[in-house]
């Protein structure tokens, strides 16, 4: 029973990540119903960036990203912030120049040409930031100091609860923009029907330019708690981490932002538990390294048998 609490702990806590990613995908198709395959790269951007930022603080220094000293209380209540809010601004930004140069003139094109460019802009993307940060594996410094706390029998640390906590708090706080504010009447008309919004005054290419703003700004702090918490950074880190968001937002009904949600924190339980049980069924031949896997495996299920995902609305587009 400790195990398994244990797991489920990991699990909620890498979960959460992937609900912040799944986010994004879920936006952007519900508006423009397209999948953006550049969002994984904004995951990255958000990680890199926010590196940039702790160097310009001087909070770390030379090759390896070493901590210069440890953060005092006050200290950390500003750097935080400061990494994710600018991590989160830079790749939102950045997805607006590339929603206005790449996917607005191909709006009502074949799917394949949008599929095209998306792939193109993320390749892009991954490989320019190679070329100006080096292909080599970063080290993300430990801002928070590791303390451990108990609870039903499982060991939780500080950045495991920063981790849940900051992720919480921006889910909630796109919730309420989503569904009490006059930008978020936007977006749900918008995605309701484009044109009608627009004959209503809904400056609907502004909405779809905000969409990709706040729904790479998720994924870019999302990337930032993943590397705070494996304390690393890549150029590629946004590929894995990219279809795993996907296959959330495909299992908690891609288009649906409470089934994002939802299909991020079961993919991240459900992943951590297999990876912990894999070696103990297997018998020692399959190691965790196989966890991976599992994101695949759930996408397959979820296009073999509900196509719409947990919380999707049955349509004729997903043939339920």
């Amino acid at each position: 029973m400790r195990f398994f609490m244990q797991q489920l702990v990991n699990g909620l806590s890498i979960g959460f990540v992937y609900a912040l990613l799944a986010l994004g995908y879920t936006m952007v198709y519900g508006v423009l119903r397209m999948v953006n395959f550049a969002h994984g790269e904004m995951f990255m951007l958000g990680a890199m960036v926010a590196l940039v930022v702790l160097r310009g603080l001087g909070v770390v220094v030379g090759p390896f990203n070493v901590m210069a000293g440890p953060l005092t209380g006050l200290q950390l209540a500003v750097v935080l912030p400061v990494c994710l809010l600018g991590a989160a601004f830079f790749s939102g930004l950045l997805a607006m120049v590339v929603e206005r140069s790449v996917y607005r003139p191909l709006r009502g094109a074949a799917v394949a040409s949008v599929t095209i460019a998306a792939l193109g802009v993320s390749t892009v993307l991954q490989n320019a930031t190679m070329l100006i940060g080096q292909p080599n594996i970063k080290g993300f410094p430990r801002l928070l100091p590791r303390h451990s706390f108990t609870i039903l029998e499982a060991v939780l640390d500080n950045m495991q609860l920063f981790t849940g906590l900051a992720s919480l708090f921006a889910l909630l706080l796109l919730f309420r923009v989503v569904n009490r504010t006059y930008l978020g009447r936007c977006i749900r008309a918008t995605a309701e029907d484009r044109d009608a919004a627009s004959l209503m005054g809904v400056n609907t290419n502004r909405t779809v330019a905000l969409v990709f703003f706040i729904g790479s700004g998720l994924g870019a702090i999302g990337g930032v708690l993943y590397s705070m918490y494996y304390e690393y950074a890549y150029y590629a880190m946004g590929v894995i981490a990219g279809t795993k968001g996907f296959a959330a937002a495909v299992l908690g009904g891609i288009g649906n932002i409470t089934g994002a949600a939802l299909g991020g924190l079961l993919l991240g339980i459900i992943e951590t538990i297999g990876a912990g049980y894999l070696p103990v069924i297997s018998g020692g031949a399959l190691g965790a390294e196989w966890k991976h896997v599992f994101a695949f495996i759930i996408l397959v299920m979820v296009l073999l048998f509900r196509r719409q995902g947990l919380l999707g609305e049955v349509t004729e587009k997903t043939g339920a």
